[in-house]
């Protein structure tokens, strides 16, 4: 067995047991808060503790006996492993009582793990484990990687269309497709959209455990109470609260971000196109 899997066996079972005492001494959470990193992101300090955006998150939530937990994945690019790391998380929410509020945020195709949990959960006939609340940042939108409502109460896709690697040249979409529960959110930070490492500043993490609050509020403001689906803008800023507004040109930005991706990927083919060869005494 090589040292890694080593290692992300020994971290489980660390957590697993750090969650099982603390039930034993009737100190259950009442909300969890399940930090995921992406793809080749094991090794990144944003979702562990003294990360900024973990610590940022925990100074929110501490008050509140919520508690916020690392998961760790080995970041591998492709389907198998993050299947396997969705049966991973599957079994870390089934240690919570169903009556704590489990919340999880991942970054890029951490987003894609907890979806393949919501679907695994899903799956199982008696399961009674649900996620409340899905933050994605800047994950990858793909048609075989869709949430399951069932398991999940809401999500949260946030993203930015200065994020390039989202979208990964056009293969992958930047919106999950309408449904009443899922709201895409754009999102800006000091003035500018971030990104596809920005979206997990510490501002996010200070604010997100108080965005399906703050939304909805914002929403029932302009007599939306039947869904979250609306295109809108989330303004984060270091010296006051986030600021929600409709996103009036959602659909034009969004096709002008299409016809982007496309140029690009023009581009990067016609660079690796060899140049025709011509041979001596061809004329011309």
């Amino acid at each position: 067995m090589c040292m890694t899997k080593k290692f992300f066996i020994v971290f489980h079972i660390f957590i697993l047991s750090m969650v099982l005492e603390m039930q034993a001494h009737g100190e259950k959470p009442s909300s969890v808060f399940i930090l995921i990193h992406g793809t080749w992101g094991a090794e990144c300090s944003w979702y562990v503790p003294e990360g900024d955006f973990f610590d940022a998150l925990e100074t929110t939530v501490s008050e509140k006996n919520s508690a916020v937990v690392s998961f760790r994945w080995s970041g591998g690019c492709g389907h198998e492993s993050r299947v396997k790391a969705a049966q991973s998380l599957v079994k870390l929410i089934k240690t919570y009582d169903i009556d704590t509020a489990v919340f999880v945020i991942a970054h890029s195709h951490g987003g894609t793990v907890a979806i393949l949990a919501s679907q695994l959960l899903a799956q199982e006939v008696s399961n009674k484990h649900h996620i409340r609340a899905l933050f994605t940042l800047g994950t990858p939108v793909m048609s075989n990687y869709l949430p399951n409502m069932k398991t999940i109460h809401y999500l949260y896709n946030l993203f930015s269309l200065e994020d390039l690697v989202q979208p990964v040249l056009g293969i992958s979409a930047r919106e999950y497709p309408e449904h009443k529960r899922i709201a895409n959110l754009r999102v800006v930070i000091n003035g500018k959209e971030p990104d596809h490492a920005g979206l997990h500043q510490p501002i996010v993490g200070k604010w997100i455990a108080y965005l399906h609050k703050h939304f909805k509020q914002y929403l029932e403001s302009r007599d939306i109470t039947t869904h979250i689906s609306e295109p809108s803008v989330v303004h984060f800023d270091d010296n006051k609260a986030p600021e929600y507004m409709h996103d009036t040109h959602r659909n034009e930005l969004m096709e002008r971000d299409r016809q982007l991706s496309v140029l690009i990927l023009n581009s990067l083919r016609n660079s690796f196109d060899p140049a025709p060869l011509t041979l001596h005494g061809d004329p011309g």
